[in-house]
């Protein structure tokens, strides 16, 4: 567990350099997790002077450059901010990953193999002859070795593994599934080729990576709680079950087609104004939620973007290499144009409220390209305060963030949480 946790965000860089140097007397020497956002605007020596200030709070540390957290505020969008993590050295252990993920994303139904067709050697085929997704997926990156300074912990131990990545996590994931009772949270780095020249920038004590990954394992006795929220999200369809999916594709809900219904939901909402003759328009921001039963009702549980649908074909694609598998329940949901989270403003307002339980809370966020744009507009003089947010790790990425989460002795597969406003994390009790 974290024995201090805070983030601060500012318009001066000398303002957050000035907060972390008070930090330093108490937290130096301890294991460090950070992540740091600038603009495109920030001076190049500022972003140095910030890297410094954060290393020279412990020499052990790994962090990302991340993306601004979304506010309702849009000068705030242009704003730095540092977040920052001091953990215990006799629990955490940190690693640098070189283990290869995705070398591509999925484009599609053309990825999914025709029943016509041979299979290659390596993907498992059952006794109908039918290509078994599940096993081919899980075993993809066989082979990859957990990261040299994880190799000899004990996989009953670890109980969170928080690492950042670049955007081919796949690999080190499915490694870190060896830590079968450990939930692991990724953010994938914000992209910072006009920031650092780097597609990347991954901080692992004094080296900075432009790919693979960064993070720690957590051996604390006390274990986190899990949370997500997607704020924003409208259901557009009913809860349906996944009766055909192979691959990243769902080919059949309820027996019926899929492109078709959600093509058909899409004309329905109101919410929708953006249309395709020929389809669904790629402008739109349309999402399969797997849900779970929680007292009777339906929680939304995982989320998967919908890259593709074809009505004649009737297959959705799903950002993700596996597809719910069938007799999973469904609902999809779309984001409307208008959604405009305000995350940062509703973390102030759940800190804030009375007789709130102290809690720690670690959240990564996904944002989009398009709330980053809205930093162009000028600051204005009430927006010069400096935020510190006390027990609150939040950082964001237009790039997503993955998790895996374990609960009550099971543990999911982990997915990619790609919508704006989109919010996974973990909880410690104080």
């Amino acid at each position: 567990m974290a024995s201090h946790m805070s983030t601060v965000i500012s318009r001066k860089p000398a303002d957050i350099i000035a907060y972390l140097s008070k930090l330093r007397s108490n937290l130096s020497g301890n294991p460090l997790l950070y992540t740091i956002s600038v603009s495109q605007h920030t001076d190049g020596s500022e972003l140095s002077n910030l890297v410094s200030s954060v290393r020279a709070i412990s020499e052990h540390s790994v962090g990302c450059l991340s993306a601004a957290v979304p506010s309702s505020r849009p000068a705030w969008q242009r704003y730095s901010s540092v977040s920052l993590a001091s953990l215990s050295s006799q629990n955490t252990t940190l690693f640098r990953s070189t283990i290869p993920g995705r070398k591509a994303p999925l484009v599609g139904r053309w990825h999914a193999m025709h029943k016509d067709r041979k299979p290659d050697p390596e993907i498992p085929v059952d006794q109908s002859g039918e290509m078994d997704w599940e096993s081919a997926l899980s075993n993809a990156y066989d082979g990859n070795v957990l990261p040299q300074p994880l190799e000899q912990l004990s996989a009953e131990s670890i109980n969170s593994v928080l690492y950042f990545s670049d955007n081919a996590p796949e690999g080190l994931s499915s490694a870190l599934s060896k830590f079968s009772t450990a939930t692991q949270l990724g953010l994938i780095g914000a992209s910072t080729p006009f920031i650092t020249g780097r597609p990347y920038t991954l901080l692992h004590n004094e080296s900075i990576h432009s790919d693979g990954a960064v993070g720690i394992c957590l051996s604390s006795p006390i274990r986190p709680s899990p949370h997500s929220a997607f704020p924003g999200l409208e259901p557009i369809t009913r809860p349906m079950i996944v009766t055909s999916s192979e691959g990243n594709l769902v080919n059949a809900l309820d027996n019926a087609n899929p492109s078709g219904l959600l093509l058909h939901a899409i004309h329905s909402h109101p919410s929708a104004s953006l249309r395709s003759e020929q389809g669904i328009s790629p402008e739109l921001r349309l999402y399969m939620g797997t849900l779970r039963q929680n007292n009777g009702q339906h929680e939304l549980d995982q989320l998967f973007y919908i890259t593709s649908g074809d009505p004649s074909r009737g297959s959705i694609a799903l950002d993700t290499d596996s597809a719910p598998a069938e007799g999973t329940l469904v609902q999809m949901f779309l984001l409307p144009p208008s959604a405009s989270p305000d995350i940062l403003g509703e973390v102030q307002s759940s800190r804030n409220a009375k007789g709130t339980r102290r809690t720690r809370n670690l959240t990564f966020v996904s944002t989009s390209i398009e709330d980053g744009e809205t930093g162009s507009a000028p600051h204005s003089e009430d927006d010069g305060d400096t935020v510190v947010l006390e027990d609150v790790f939040l950082a964001a990425s237009e790039n997503g963030c993955v998790v895996g989460r374990s609960t009550g002795g099971g543990h999911e597969r982990p997915w990619k949480c790609s919508v704006p406003g989109g919010m996974v994390g973990l909880q410690w009790a104080t």
